[in-house]
């Protein structure tokens, strides 16, 4: 992205992978610098992999810019094309210096034996992208976060995991709606994730764990009960993987020889190491693994293995009396 913006470009990218965050950013970064807005009905050409024949790209991608030093040409879906990327080689071994050809090839990588791929390793740029972990994306949104001037209260980053996993594109998005409607500087809190992102504070995955940390069946129920009533905001296959993240981490918790290495092992804020600690005191090493079972276990029946239209609330009380009579 620095040499982008300092005009080094490539005559080829191939943007591909499993996080279509970074794919957008770069493409849209060549889109903004490339081609000036005034030369774009002549400089820049938009094409789809599902639409497109090699040849086209090959007879567009040859053609000289009109108005501007270059022009851009943007090859979407490309995925599309895998199976006859190739027919593209005449091409890829000699492209043209003042075309910068881009590949979006979202979720999902070019096999690195074919030899469009080897080609674009000797005369253009490869970009794999690949989802960040949880923990990750926490330390992604206080990074993002900086550049919108927010400042996050100790709890409002996790909630926004929490809700939003680990989708970048769309935690961004909602980044962006709390930019145009709060004052720069101003602190994000769960009270505002609440208000402007339509997520309850008290029921919501994150808060489960703290109730199942503390064994209150009573509460966890409760805020199954809202979640089963919000799917879409609560899917199931994200409150499974938030348990068995909090579990998992717990058991490394239980193992260290001193609290204070929590932070680093675990991948959290210190201001959370109490919730593991506390958590601690109600389960053992032995109940903890047990538990890891049974939350792989629910995630399989979420998925219909072993089990055919049992209702999300349904598997998530029984995963919880599991968790909690353990």
């Amino acid at each position: 992205m620095n040499s982008i913006k300092k005009g080094n470009y490539a005559p080829i990218y191939l943007l591909m992978g499993t996080e279509p965050f970074f794919i957008d950013q770069v493409t849209n970064l060549l889109l903004t610098n490339v081609v000036e807005e005034r030369a774009r009905d002549f400089d820049l050409t938009i094409l789809y992999g599902k639409d497109t024949i090699p040849e086209q790209i090959i007879e567009t991608a040859k053609r000289f810019p009109m108005m501007g030093s270059h022009q851009l040409v943007v090859v979407r879906e490309a995925q599309y094309l895998d199976r006859s990327l190739d027919q593209l080689l005449p091409y890829l071994k000699n492209p043209q210096a003042q075309t910068v050809l881009v590949f979006c090839f979202k979720h999902k990588k070019l096999d690195k034996r074919k030899k469009s791929y080897k080609s674009i390793t000797k005369t253009g740029v490869i970009l794999e992208t690949k989802p960040l972990y949880e923990d990750q994306v926490a330390t992604w949104i206080k990074d993002r976060g900086l550049k919108y001037g927010f400042n996050f209260h100790p709890h409002a980053i996790p909630l926004l995991v929490s809700f939003l996993g680990t989708d970048l594109s769309k935690i961004d998005k909602e980044l962006q709606k709390l930019n145009n409607q709060l004052a720069a500087g101003q602190e994000i809190t769960p009270l505002i994730i609440e208000k402007y992102i339509g997520y309850s504070k008290d029921f919501n995955g994150f808060e489960l764990q703290k109730a199942l940390g503390k064994r209150d069946l009573e509460h966890s129920f409760r805020i199954i009960r809202y979640m089963a009533s919000n799917s879409k905001k609560h899917p199931i296959t994200l409150t499974i993987t938030i348990l068995f993240n909090f579990f998992q981490k717990l058991l490394l918790f239980q193992g260290l020889p001193a609290p204070a290495k929590a932070p680093i092992v675990l991948g959290v804020s210190p201001y959370f190491v109490i919730d593991y600690q506390a958590a601690a005191r109600f389960y053992s090493m032995k109940q903890i693994a047990q538990i890891i079972g049974h939350i792989k276990e629910a995630d399989l029946k979420s998925k219909g293995v072993g089990v055919q239209n049992l209702p999300a609330e349904e598997l998530l009380k029984e995963l919880i009396i599991k968790i909690v009579t353990s």
